[in-house]
C-alpha cells in the first residue's frame, strides 16, 4: 500500500497540475511561432529584392534564376528529376549566411535530384553542364515552415548558386560539361 501512495504521489507530482510545463510548451511554441513569422517577413523582402534585380527569370513556382554562365555547348540535354547530379554549389540565407559550401570544401557533390528541395531540383532541371545559375526561392521550395534548425530556420526563404558539372539518367551515359 505504501509502495502504491508513493507512486501516486509521483504521477502527480509529474502531472504538475501547477501548469508550469503547460505553459513552458506554450511559451516555446509562441517564441518558435513568432521567429518564424520574422524569419518569413525577411525572407518576403529578400524574394522581393531579388525579383527586381535585371536577368532574374521569374518562374511560376516561385523560383527565381539568375544565369551567371552558359556552359560551353548548349546542346547538351538538361537533366530530368530522375536524374543524378555532380554539382558545385553554394547555399545562402536571406541575410547572407552561408549555410553549406561543395566549393568551399572543395569537393563536388552527387545525388539524386528526386532527394533534394524543390526548388533546388527544379533550377537544376533548367540548366546544362557547365551552366552556373543562382536559384533564390521561398521557403515552400525549400525547407517550409520547418527549416531544418539549427542551420536553416523556419520559413527561410534560400539562395543557392550552383554550377551543374555532370549528370546521369537512370540506366544511361553520363553528360559532362566540355572541357
Amino acid at each position: 500500500m505504501k509502495l502504491l501512495l508513493a507512486a501516486a504521489a509521483v504521477v502527480v507530482a509529474a502531472c504538475d497540475t501547477g501548469g508550469g510545463v503547460m505553459r513552458e510548451i506554450e511559451r516555446a511554441e509562441k517564441a518558435a511561432a513568432e521567429s518564424a513569422q520574422q524569419t518569413g517577413a525577411g525572407s518576403q523582402a529578400f524574394l522581393d529584392q531579388v525579383r527586381a534585380q535585371p536577368g532574374v527569370e521569374a518562374r511560376p513556382s516561385g523560383l527565381l534564376l539568375e544565369v551567371r554562365g552558359r556552359g560551353r555547348n548548349q546542346a547538351l540535354a538538361r537533366p530530368s528529376e530522375a536524374a543524378s547530379v555532380l554539382v558545385h554549389y553554394e547555399g545562402k540565407l536571406a541575410d547572407g549566411s552561408v549555410f553549406d559550401s561543395s566549393f568551399a570544401r572543395g569537393e563536388p557533390a552527387e545525388f539524386p535530384l528526386a532527394g533534394v528541395v524543390a526548388g533546388f531540383s527544379e533550377a537544376i532541371q533548367q540548366m546544362r553542364p557547365g551552366d552556373e545559375v543562382v536559384a533564390t526561392f521561398p521557403m515552400e521550395l525549400g525547407y517550409g515552415p520547418e527549416g531544418r534548425p539549427p542551420a536553416i530556420p523556419p520559413a527561410a526563404a534560400l539562395q543557392f548558386r550552383i554550377l551543374l558539372l555532370a549528370f546521369q539518367e537512370p540506366g544511361g551515359q553520363v553528360v559532362t560539361a566540355p572541357q
